[in-house]
Order: C-alpha cells, then sequence, then structure tokens
C-alpha cells in the first residue's frame, strides 16, 4: 500500500517488514527507545479526551505544516469520518483562510498554524480552545500536534513516502508563510495552572505523579503543564528519560541537539534548562553561540556542526539533504541518526 524512496528502503531490509514501510518500522532501529516512544501514540490515540475528529484534525494540519504526504494521507479522511467538514480539511490542505469554518475546527487549525510556524499560539486561539474544553483537553490536543510533527521529521528525514495514488498534498505549501517576524516575549506567568504538588491530582492520578517525580526528582517546568494529562505525562518523562541518559548518542550531543532544538523552537525554558547542560557536558564555547545567534556552522567541529544543520534543517525545511543524512548515517549508524531524529522531535513537542 505504501511506497517509500531509497532511504527506507535500506531501512525495511534490517527490520524485515516488507509489505509497508510504517513510522514505528524506523524507530525499531532503535528497539529500546521503540516502545516508550510507541506508548506516546497509544495513550493519545486509545486514552485522550480529544474527540476523534478534532485529533485527525490536529494531525492532519501538522501534517500540512510540516509537508508530510504521509501523515496526510493517513489521517485527512479519518478526520472527516470523525465529523470534521471537508471544507476544514481542505482549507488546512490549501493553506487557505479559515474566517467562514465552524469555529471550534478553525480554532484547531489556527492553533497548529501558529504552534509550528511561530512557537506561540495567540491568546483569543487559545482561549477559544481552553474555555470550551478544558485543560486536559488542550494539553492532549496539543500533544498530538507535537507528537505528529516529531513523527513527520521521522517520515520526511527517512523519505518514508505514501503511495503515488495517495490523497494529495501540495509540497511544498501553498501560500507559505513569509520570514518569520519577532517572537512574542513569554509570559509572566503560564496559561494553565501548573501541577507540581501530588495533592492537585486525582487520587487515581497519584501514581503517574510519583513516577514522574521520582523520575525527575520534582514536577516542573514543561511536566507541570504536562501533568494537567497525568499519564501522557509519565509516557513523555519516560522517552526523555530515554533519550537522556540511555541513548546511543553520547551526552555532548545530546545536549547539543536539545539547545538547537530549543533555538529553533524559542524555548527560553529548555534552553536555560540545556545550555548550561551542554557546557559541562564539553560542548565548545563557539558553538553554543552559533546556535545561540543562528550563526553559520563551518567553522564548528565536523559533528557539531552537521548535528546543528540536522536539527535546522528538520525543523525549518522539513527534509535532510541527502549528504548530511549519508554521513552522519555512515559516520555514526542509523540507530544513533534514529535516535538523533527522535530527540529532535520530542524537544520539538516539549517546547510546543
Amino acid at each position: 500500500f505504501f511506497s517509500s524512496r531509497r532511504r527506507h528502503t535500506r531501512l525495511r531490509t534490517v527490520t524485515g517488514v516488507q509489505t509497508c514501510a510504517l513510522p514505528i518500522s524506523v524507530v525499531f532501529h532503535s528497539p529500546a527507545l521503540s516502545k516508550p516512544w510507541n506508548d506516546q501514540s497509544e495513550f493519545l490515540h486509545r486514552e485522550s479526551v480529544v474527540e476523534p475528529g478534532f485529533h485527525e484534525l490536529a494531525i492532519s494540519a501538522a501534517a500540512r505544516e510540516r509537508d508530510c504526504r504521509y501523515i496526510w494521507n493517513a489521517h485527512s479522511k479519518s478526520a472527516v469520518k470523525g465529523g470534521v467538514s471537508e471544507a476544514t480539511l481542505n482549507a488546512a490542505r490549501d493553506n487557505a483562510a479559515l474566517d467562514a469554518l465552524p469555529p471550534l475546527e478553525a480554532a484547531v487549525v489556527s492553533y497548529a498554524r501558529q504552534l509550528l510556524r511561530t512557537n506561540r499560539v495567540e491568546q483569543a486561539t487559545f482561549d477559544a480552545l481552553l474555555n470550551a474544553k478544558g485543560p486536559r483537553w488542550l494539553v492532549e490536543l496539543t500533544g498530538f500536534i507535537g507528537r505528529y510533527a516529531a513523527l513527520a521529521g521521522i517520515l520526511n528525514s527517512f523519505e518514508v513516502e505514501a503511495a503515488p495514488d495517495a490523497a494529495p498534498l501540495p509540497v511544498p505549501m501553498p501560500n507559505a508563510a513569509g520570514p518569520r517576524g519577532a517572537v512574542a516575549p513569554p509570559r509572566a506567568t503560564p496559561r494553565v495552572t501548573p501541577i507540581t504538588q501530588r495533592d492537585q491530582v486525582a487520587a487515581e492520578h497519584c501514581v503517574f505523579f510519583d513516577a514522574v517525580a521520582e523520575a525527575r526528582g520534582t514536577v516542573r517546568g514543561p511536566y507541570s503543564i504536562l501533568m494537567h494529562s497525568p499519564k501522557f505525562c509519565m509516557l513523555v518523562s519516560e522517552v526523555s528519560r530515554y533519550l537522556r541518559f540511555r541513548s546511543l548518542i553520547k551526552s555532548d550531543d545530546c545536549e547539543l541537539c536539545t539547545i538547537a532544538a530549543a533555538r529553533e523552537k524559542d524555548c527560553p525554558y529548555i534552553w536555560g534548562a540545556h545550555a548550561t547542560l551542554a557546557r559541562q557536558e564539553g560542548v565548545s564555547g563557539e558553538t553554543i553561540t552559533a546556535v545561540a545567534n543562528r550563526d553559520e556552522t563551518a567553522s564548528l567541529l565536523s559533528l557539531d556542526r552537521d548535528v546543528v544543520d540536522f536539527v535546522r534543517q528538520a525543523h525549518r525545511g522539513h527534509r535532510i539533504p541527502s549528504a548530511l543524512f549519508d554521513r552522519l548515517t555512515e559516520e555514526q549508524g542509523t540507530s544513533w541518526l534514529v535516535e538523533l531524529t527522535c530527540l529532535t522531535g520530542h524537544y520539538g513537542l516539549m517546547a510546543d
């Protein structure tokens, strides 16, 4: 049913998956990561409070923003089956105006567009969804968007494509947004109340709070917001723990990838938490400055340059140049590159 180009054809031979190029078959190149990575999707699709139509719309909007034909083909029809109007899907696909669409459908598409284009969400859009659906719903909707933006990074990087007769998705996106303007400064207080104490969650959710607190020593930062969906928060924490402490990627390269993703997502919290760690792990001041200032990377050490360029290409162009992909595969191995791709997407989700 699905076809793939050269990069994933090579991977399918390794995994033994001969009939279809599923996203998880790429992540299977890192067997220890594949379970916690997939558990997030299992939760979102089986236990999320976000209604199927809305979550399929959010996934489709994320696919549009990331120019990912595979995800668009897999989910846009499901959005219509879930009750989303074809007019909304067409507007999302064609990057068209949302004014005449059902208000909540338009708000979901607008939320995904703003989050993935500007790394921020306008107050009116945020409030429309929060007031209509509540904090847990909005946390999980954001999880769908960040999760599928990360999956698009895997699919696009490893060139897993939908079949030629799949539902059309114009690539690149029509009427693409122009150069990004100034990023809105962080608010003085979060838009929803952070959950940092055990007594803030229901008794049946304390097990999830305790798991995150034990793994991290405390519940704060992005986890204090994710805790509005306690089980999802725990699953995100498990992926983070693997990528930071069990990954094939050395700690200095891991921290470099993290701050590069934070820079691309304009996320002061992640930058502040990891720039110091990057220095402590041995990332050079020159490299950290280049990332912070979005400078050219030609003068950096070769692996530093390639890691930063990989993250930038994944976030900006949604594709990885063949020379960069092949060099990292040959020098570091396929499993390492799969984990780097997941790390890039994971911190994109966390920044969202």
